[in-house]
């Protein structure tokens, strides 16, 4: 017996194993959609923190651009020497350039404040007030409108502000305010962001870098790094006052909720661990409880039947769940084991007793033989008897002359018991004759059952009306005398069949009793048996009808279903149950089928023969 794998060790196995599976899918289903959400929220501070240096950007042009408005006035008065503005009290941008250009364009002066000296370490005021001349940033000026924004001065930002000069002219002012680092740095600060601003035209930027400001100067919206696990970097592209992307900005954005995103997806593994550590915890619990235990007593049940037998015990089901059905089920299949096994023992039993039986026949088939010579040697000794000659002896003698009265009445009262000893051998002679007959037959019949369970070949093309004529001799001398047999014209000419012959005789014979016993139980002074034949199909194959019709008891329709059951019979305290079971099974080894038809009781009955016929050729 294979070993036992208890359940209570492999569901708990099981349970772990998948518990494991799930508590790493989840962990990582939560890192994954946990960080994602998280780096989304970073992007989203970092859009955020740009848009803000974005806006300060603007205000602090906006500041240039009002300061502006006083510069254009003074120098409605002609006078060019603007620098520094009066407004530089209550501004904190302040203008560091100031450039004149004629209605051409061309530069008439240029002005500069910087008294920290920080710009002149960059730019030369001259040189970028001359760079501005037919720069793009100038054109609207000059055109009559005014302009603000940023200016990349070859590499330098600077905050622009531009408007014209109708009032001397035409020409048009421009204002510059140089954005230093130092400057960006304390925007940053007093705004609490990280971010760094260079202008795309700087020499030996990082390859990325160069690629975000190509990416961007194409049109797209924001560049993401995501270069470090520590910080997530987001690019921005600014415009100068011309419209066209100048500058590159950089949110600096340090993962602190990536870290948070860590610790919650580690918190959560934890949780769904420890939870599922508990629910495990309680299936074992629950499967010892409903399960185990159950299967556990009902797998030692069953072996207590295999030691003890199959009817011995039976299988408790318990409760009415799952496993109770299936323990009900199973004392169910045990129960028809149990019949099935006694049924086998009763079939062991048959065979032995038919095995017995074929030994009695094969007997009885040797006495036979010995009873068959004996009566054929009776037979010969009849035909050699010499008693015709003596009774035609004993007569010429009671004839003859001269005799005394005492033997005349010899001879004669010799004549007369010669001739009645002849009567009584020749009527003795028929008796042998039949004896040899029916010995004949039932020798016949020992050798096809023999044959029968040896030999699945025996059947083969037959007339049918030899057969039956056959069978009617047979059964004739038995008949009662108000009982007659007609043979129908339909028989003439049917075709051959396909039959064992010796057991259709049997078959016949055994047809002809029953139609003769139902005569008799129908109570009739006289009676008919007729038998008729037709052409007809069973199962999609040829077949002869040979009806054997008598106007007897008849038959219900419980009893036309139930006539060829094994024992069942219509002839209570005579008949065994066996003849017709036994017709209908060897008729349909053949190949052929036979069943009853009646209209009711006390109207005949009809059996049916089909026989396959011979397929023509």
């Amino acid at each position: 017996m294979r070993p036992l794998r208890s359940l209570a060790v492999q569901v708990p196995v099981l349970l772990v194993i998948a518990l494991s599976l799930v508590v790493s899918a989840g962990a990582w289903g939560l890192h994954t959609i946990v960080l994602r959400s998280f780096e989304r929220l970073e992007i989203t501070n970092a859009e955020l923190d740009l848009r803000r240096f974005a806006n300060a950007i603007d205000n602090e042009v906006a500041q240039l651009d009002r300061q502006l408005n006083q510069v254009v006035a003074f120098s409605a008065g002609g006078d060019f020497d603007v620098l520094p503005s009066p407004a530089q009290g209550v501004m904190s941008v302040t203008a560091n350039i100031a450039c004149f250009f004629d209605a051409s364009g061309a530069l008439l002066s240029a002005d500069s404040h910087d008294p920290a000296e920080a710009l002149l370490q960059s730019v030369d005021p001259i040189d970028f007030c001359s760079r501005l001349e037919g720069h793009p940033s100038m054109a609207p000026a000059l055109a009559g409108e005014r302009v603000a924004g940023l200016h990349d001065a070859e590499g330098v930002p600077f905050f622009i502000a531009a408007a014209p000069l109708a009032e001397v002219g035409g020409g048009a002012v421009l204002l510059a305010h140089y954005f230093s680092p130092e400057e960006l740095a304390e925007l940053t600060t007093r705004m609490e962001i990280s971010i760094d601003f260079w202008s795309m035209q700087t020499p030996n930027l990082d390859v990325l870098e160069a690629a975000a400001g190509a990416a961007l100067s194409l049109g797209a919206p924001i560049i993401i790094n995501r270069r470090s696990e520590d910080v997530l970097q987001v690019y921005w592209a600014f415009q100068d006052a011309a419209g066209e992307p100048a500058f590159l900005a950089r949110a600096n954005v340090f993962r602190d909720l990536r870290e948070i995103g860590d610790e919650t997806v580690l918190l959560s593994a934890l949780a769904m661990a420890g939870v599922g550590v508990a629910t495990i915890l309680l299936a074992v619990l629950l499967v010892r409880l409903l399960m185990v235990s159950r299967l556990t007593r009902l797998t030692q049940r069953l072996l207590d039947i295999r030691d003890r037998g199959l009817g011995s015990l039976r299988v408790k089901a318990g409760r009415r769940d799952e496993i109770g059905v299936l323990a009900e089920e199973f004392d169910n299949l045990l129960q028809e084991l149990a019949a099935t096994t006694q049924q086998l023992a009763d079939v062991s039993y048959r065979a032995g007793r038919a095995e017995v039986t074929e030994g009695s026949l094969h007997n009885i088939g040797n006495a036979l033989n010995s009873l068959l010579a004996s009566a054929d040697a009776a037979r010969k000794r009849l035909r050699a008897d010499s008693s015709g000659k003596i009774a035609q002896a004993t007569r010429e003698l009671a004839q003859g002359n001269n005799l005394t009265e005492r033997q005349g009445k010899l001879a004669q009262y010799a004549a007369l018991a010669s001739e009645e000893e002849g009567a009584q051998l020749k009527a003795l002679a028929a008796d042998i004759e039949r004896v040899l007959l029916h010995t004949s037959r039932i020798e016949d019949i020992l050798e096809s059952q023999r044959r029968l369970g040896s030999d699945a070949n025996l059947a083969v093309a037959s007339e049918a009306l030899p057969l039956i004529n056959t069978a009617m001799r047979a059964f004739s001398d038995g008949l009662a005398e108000n009982i007659t047999m007609r043979l129908d014209n339909s028989l003439m000419g049917l075709p051959p069949v396909i039959c064992v012959r010796s057991v259709i005789l049997q078959v016949f014979a055994n047809l002809l009793a029953n139609a003769a016993e139902a005569i008799v139980r129908g109570g009739a002074d006289r009676g008919q048996i007729v038998i008729s034949a037709a052409s007809t199909t069973f199962d999609g194959a040829a077949m002869v009808d040979i009806q054997i019709t008598d106007d007897g008891a008849g038959m219900n329709e419980a009893e036309l279903v139930k006539v060829f059951q094994r024992y069942y019979t219509t002839k209570p305290g005579r008949g065994h149950g066996i003849g017709l079971h036994w017709c209908a099974n060897v008729v349909t080894s053949m190949g052929g089928h036979l069943y009853a038809a009646s209209p009711g009781r006390g109207q005949g009955a009809t059996m049916h023969l089909l026989l396959p016929r011979v397929p023509q050729s």
